[in-house]
């Protein structure tokens, strides 16, 4: 039955240990750890499989060094959308916005370039925190008009700024305006947005659907697919636009360009003065395009990363909270912090298991409840244990009527003081024995449940007339022992008849009427060669002296 109550003790630490590591992590305390341990995640993952139509035109310190400083006259932009369209591009977006008009030829020309190709994208960007739309910063209308679709550019930081998501729309007063990652996507897919609920972003069209899983603010978690230089086909604008120059004079481009056929085309700055490199999760530093790139590859092929269901991540922490409940037992801590890292290996091994299979569940949170609730019931049990030994020695030093040492400790705190004394011989000590006068007597008039009464009253009228560092035993029946420490014959004498006199003006109460009792003493000191045997046969004769002579009196058969 105790060993039940201890469990269902445990585990209502457990769960309160729990609910607090819920509380923290609702309050977003854990947030930063928690991504801390996505980080890890894809870390140890590696890199996945990507999309391998995406293909990445960069602008580059290169391109910078080879067409001239940024920005460049419209006319190159014009002639990359030329050469990727003649090249076979299936679609091609640019990761520029164009905001302001540069001069009518040059507009003309890329606007004119980008009606014939039919496949340009071109994004905006609203103000934070505004997502008005006549506050946004949108493409020129000479391009506006002619481009096959836009969207949103905006991508936002985590805390820590690092970027691990990439918000999908934009819900506004009157309407829901989709990133340009999702609308290329949708396009690219042949389908539309139909639904927008708060884990998903539906598209469909002619029977086909796609759900894509979003969190907080329609944010997709992007689902690394490597590092920048070994993922995804790279081309430099500048090569783009010799190839394309080379082959309109019929002449061999000197690099190959037969992987822009059928390529989704992605125009970005990626030349460190232009200041759109970013860190992710598995790379310090890291191009903007590639963060659309790889959230463009995640939707086309379905390679989502999901984030369980808040519920089932509160059901793992409490299931993982309570077990040290069920694995910390008292006396065996190493046994039960081997089980609960066992617990946490295991955990982790299912997590890592999930997540290369595309689903995120929440890791630090409930590793933070496993050390909480093991911490917290290990404590318990700790402090239980401590208790419990305590008390058990309690009950074996101590007498159980007057709660006083029983002698067989007292004799080892005897021998004790003897060592302490033999090492020092300017020490001292002196032992008193006392018995209740006529205590047979006594008994057998009033019954021996006042008599244990009496026994206890003289027990405590003992300690209380002793200091501190004195010690107070029952020897046996109704005969008690004192060492008094630093105590000469004289000293001991002394307390003795304090003691005695503090009994002899007691009085013992209860419902039948008062009781009082004498008691006589005997005292005896140490002297060398003395052991715990012949210095309590001392005080024993003293004590027997103290009878004989009429009781009620302190005696010792030693001088000095």
């Amino acid at each position: 039955m105790k060993f039940s109550k201890s469990i269902i003790f445990n585990i209502l630490l457990a769960l309160i240990a729990a609910t607090a590591i819920t509380l923290l992590s609702q309050k977003g305390f854990l947030e930063h750890f928690e991504s801390l341990s996505l980080d890890l995640s894809f870390q140890m993952r590696g890199a996945i499989r990507h999309n391998p139509k995406i293909t990445i035109i960069e602008i580059s310190d290169y391109d910078i060094a080879n067409i001239g400083r940024w920005p460049w006259a419209r006319s190159w932009h014009a002639a990359i959308a030329r050469a990727l369209t003649t090249m076979g591009a299936r679609s091609i977006y640019f990761d520029i916005i164009f905001p302001e008009p540069s001069n009518d030829a040059d507009d003309a020309l890329f606007g004119v370039a980008i009606k014939s190709s039919g496949k340009v994208y071109i994004p905006f960007a609203f103000q934070p925190p505004s997502r008005d739309i006549d506050d946004a910063y949108m493409p020129i209308e000479a391009l506006a008009s002619v481009i096959k679709g836009t969207g949103a550019i905006n991508i936002y930081p985590d805390s820590d700024g690092k970027m691990r998501r990439v918000p999908l729309v934009f819900p506004s007063r009157d309407e829901i305006y989709p990133h340009a990652i999702l609308q290329l996507a949708a396009d690219d897919l042949g389908l539309k947005i139909k639904e927008v609920t708060p884990d998903s972003i539906i598209l469909s069209r002619d029977g086909l659907s796609l759900a894509i899983p979003t969190g907080r603010d329609n944010q997709l978690l992007v689902n690394w697919v490597g590092r920048w230089e070994k993922t995804f086909r790279h081309y430099s604008f500048f090569d783009v636009i010799a190839a394309y120059q080379a082959i309109l004079e019929n002449k061999k481009p000197e690099i190959n360009m037969d992987g822009l056929k059928g390529s989704i085309c992605l125009i970005g700055m990626t030349a460190t003065g232009l200041y759109d490199i970013k860190p992710i999760p598995i790379q310090p530093e890291y191009p903007g395009i590639g963060i659309f790139a790889t959230a463009l590859s995640n939707i086309i092929d379905n390679t989502f990363m999901r984030e369980a269901n808040p519920r089932i991540n509160l059901a793992i922490l409490y299931i993982i909270s309570l077990m040290p409940a069920l694995l910390v037992f008292s006396g065996r801590p190493l046994r039960a912090a081997v089980a609960a890292l066992l617990v946490a290996s295991i955990y982790f091994m299912i997590n890592f298991a999930f997540f290369i299979r595309g689903m995120r569940l929440e890791l630090f949170t409930p590793l933070l409840g496993l050390l909480s609730s093991y911490a917290t019931v290990s404590l318990y049990n700790f402090i239980e244990t401590t208790m419990e030994r305590q008390n058990f020695f309690k009950m074996s030093v101590t007498d159980g009527l007057t709660s006083l040492f029983n002698i067989r400790y007292f004799k080892m705190l005897i021998e004790t003081e003897i060592m302490v004394v033999k090492a020092d011989p300017d020490k001292k000590f002196c032992i008193a024995m006392t018995d209740a006068d006529h205590f047979k007597k006594f008994n057998d008039t009033y019954g021996h449940q006042v008599g244990d009464l009496v026994l206890k009253s003289i027990a405590s009228t003992l300690k209380t007339s002793v200091r501190g560092m004195d010690i107070v035993a029952r020897y046996g029946g109704e005969e008690m022992i004192v060492l008094l420490r630093g105590s000469a014959l004289k000293d001991g004498l002394n307390v003795a008849e304090k003691m005695r006199r503090n009994i002899e003006s007691c009085i013992v109460k209860n419902d039948a009427g008062s009781y009082k009792v004498t008691v006589s003493f005997g005292v005896s000191r140490y002297k060398n060669g003395d052991t715990v045997d012949t210095l309590i046969k001392r005080a024993d004769d003293a004590l027997y002296k103290a009878k004989e002579s009429g009781r009620n009196r302190v005696e010792t058969i030693e001088v000095g």
